[in-house]
């Protein structure tokens, strides 16, 4: 006890700006698990384990936890780097040794000094039971993503999915619209395919936006692979809305 309290003790005046060190991830980690309650351990999830009960589950997940931890759950997205500690990759074995209960309790009550929310009276418990089922089966899809993505590319239908998540993800729209839902610090990307901008340029853009459009605020996209900034393309380019006369 004495040693952890020391531990914590150390980290007073630390930024949260700066990359914590080993110790310190160990320790965020272990503070996570330490606040769980014995009696969660115990709390068996009453969804089966069906295709239906997980496709649920992904639907509330990426409405509610892929901002942060991203939609194939590696929180490799700008906003969970950011967090400190940062944003839990879900299919870690870390997390994948958590019970159901475990995970439900997780998701509903948050954890303290962590960036994990309490989503009680937001999300019901049968859809916290059914991101709990969504959780343990991602590393099961993140294989199986990566080994499609070996085969044939995405069709184009399959490609604007993958970018209207990463617009999700990435927290576009924080700063923009999109279909009438978002910000107003950017432009309305609503219709962006009538601005005819070539798919050059928006992955340029996208790469270094201060380059293309000098006074932005907008930060460059480093995380991206090259296919998620195709698919990101793919939903713009997707984009026929009116364009507001501001725009």
């Amino acid at each position: 006890m004495t040693a952890t309290l020391g531990a914590v003790l150390g980290l007073v005046g630390c930024s949260a700006a700066k990359k914590p060190g080993r110790w310190e991830a160990r320790l965020a980690n272990m503070m996570k698990d330490i606040a769980i309650p014995l009696q969660a351990q115990s709390m068996k999830d009453p969804l089966p384990a069906s295709a239906q009960v997980v496709q649920q589950g992904s639907n509330d997940y990426q409405m509610a936890c892929a901002l942060c931890h991203g939609p194939d759950g590696r929180a490799e997205t700008t906003l969970g780097r950011a967090m400190y500690p940062p944003a839990m990759d879900l299919t870690s074995p870390h997390v994948q040794h958590w019970s159901d209960g475990d995970l439900f309790w997780i998701i509903q009550n948050g954890i303290r000094l962590t960036g994990m929310p309490a989503w009680k009276g937001i999300i019901t418990d049968n859809d916290i039971w059914q991101i709990v089922r969504f959780v343990q089966a991602l590393p099961q899809q993140t294989a199986r993503a990566e080994l499609g993505a070996a085969g044939k590319p995405p069709s184009q239908a399959e490609s604007i999915a993958i970018g209207r998540k990463l617009y999700r993800q990435e927290g576009c729209f924080m700063c923009h619209r999109l279909d009438g839902d978002g910000g107003n610090v950017g432009p309305d990307l609503s219709c962006e395919a009538k601005r005819h901008r070539s798919p050059d340029w928006l992955v340029g853009h996208f790469r270094d936006p201060k380059k293309y459009s000098p006074g932005t605020v907008m930060t460059p996209f480093k995380n991206l692979s090259p296919n998620q900034l195709e698919a990101f393309v793919a939903l713009l380019e997707n984009e026929t809305g009116a364009c507001p006369a501001s725009n």
